[in-house]
């Protein structure tokens, strides 16, 4: 009986012995950039294994500060918002609009000679108390200026009762120009102490950009309204008293009444001048947003 020999299952075996040896040569003869191909690949896992680490541990060892940052940003801008804005209070109140207002409407014309005030009167009394200084603008630029710290009494003493009839020609030539320019605006100690602490709140380095830049727009604000806007509605009224009180064809003796100089003009300023709603809207909502009040 003949015996069939299966030649495929020899010649299997035949190919995989020969493969063996190839992958074995080629291993043999690959050996050192294989070595490098594995290093680089323990290397890099290890790499990547130490980053998360590290980051693990960095967010943990700098979440005790974080939580300490939150609490000083809370805590400042809760002062801040509690000190000028509860208790029937605001932006424009803090500020102190009124005041400075009508202060700087008595003081304009009495250094035009337009006006007088008893230094005995309630109402110096008054302004002793409140004023705290004033902006001296510098060759009448709006924006250009110093800050003199004082009272009233300072300032007269320094400037108004100084060389006072030298002065008083220096207008009246000025006046019969036609040029009628508002050389300082005065500032309360209200005022005095919301700009200082807006001032800590743009400054502060526990805030971040987006309340400081709402800080830096109120300061902006606060200084257009008072060396620009305040200042040409009392240029605007020396001009008009200056006319009326001298009988020129075209007075309006209406300006020199009470009425107008404290309730007309006053209505005029709070129609021109840029409110703080929007401000003080923007400010809390950049608070929620960097709390992260809203979110769950």
């Amino acid at each position: 009986m003949t015996k069939v020999v299966d030649n495929s299952k020899k010649d299997y075996h035949c190919k995989l012995a020969a493969n063996m040896n190839n992958l074995l040569d080629f291993l043999k003869n690959n050996s050192s950039w294989i070595k490098d191909i594995s290093t680089i690949i323990f290397t890099g896992t290890g790499t990547l294994i130490a980053i998360l680490s590290y980051r693990r541990a960095k967010s943990t060892i700098f979440q005790p500060k974080r939580t300490e940052v939150a609490k000083i940003q809370a805590q400042i801008l809760t002062d801040f918002l509690t000190t000028f804005t509860t208790d029937g209070n605001s932006l424009d109140r803090s500020i102190d609009y009124l005041n400075i207002f009508m202060y700087n409407v008595d003081i304009i014309l009495r250094d035009y000679n337009l006006s007088d005030i008893e230094k005995i009167s309630e109402k110096y009394a008054e302004y002793e108390q409140n004023i705290a200084g004033w902006f001296q603008f510098l060759e009448n630029e709006d924006y250009k200026f110093i800050l003199v710290e004082g009272s009233i009494k300072d300032y007269d003493r320094l400037i108004f009762e100084s060389n006072h009839r030298e002065r008083q020609k220096y207008y009246e030539r000025d006046a019969k120009k036609g040029i009628f320019d508002v050389h300082r605006i005065f500032f309360t100690k209200k005022y005095s102490q919301f700009h200082e602490k807006l001032r800590d709140l743009s400054n502060n380095p526990f805030l971040p950009n987006e309340i400081q830049k709402v800080a830096n727009q109120i300061g902006e604000n606060m200084t257009v309204n008072l060396h620009y806007k305040l200042k040409s509605i009392l240029s605007k009224l020396i001009e008009e008293t200056y006319k009326a009180l001298n009988d020129t064809e075209t007075s309006d003796y209406e300006v020199l009444s009470e009425t107008f100089k404290y309730q007309t003009l006053w209505r005029i300023f709070e129609k021109e001048r840029n409110q703080h709603d929007e401000d003080y809207e923007l400010l809390k909502t950049k608070i929620r947003e960097h709390l992260r009040i809203d979110k769950e």
